[in-house]
């Protein structure tokens, strides 16, 4: 059994910004994926894009839908 390469992360929250981007609720991601190298734990983390996400330590990459991944994480992940 390999080991996934990457988890998942949604934008992190900006204090001051309204609205519900960068919360994952279970498996449900809420606004755009982004792909985050492996070992992490829950917490803010660089997504290979660059950007500042909230990652989810047990979300795999590979199970978020091709339409909800950021275009430049899956042109680095895969």
């Amino acid at each position: 059994m390999a080991a996934d390469l990457y988890v998942a992360g949604t934008p992190a929250a900006v204090p001051g910004r309204s609205g519900v981007l960068g919360i994952a609720e279970g498996d449900r991601v809420v606004g755009r994926a982004h792909a985050v190298s492996r070992p992490v734990v829950d917490g803010l983390a660089a997504s290979e894009c660059g950007l500042l996400v909230t990652a989810l330590a047990d979300l795999a990459w590979q199970r978020i839908g091709e339409d909800a991944r950021c275009p430049e994480c899956r042109r680095i992940a895969g």
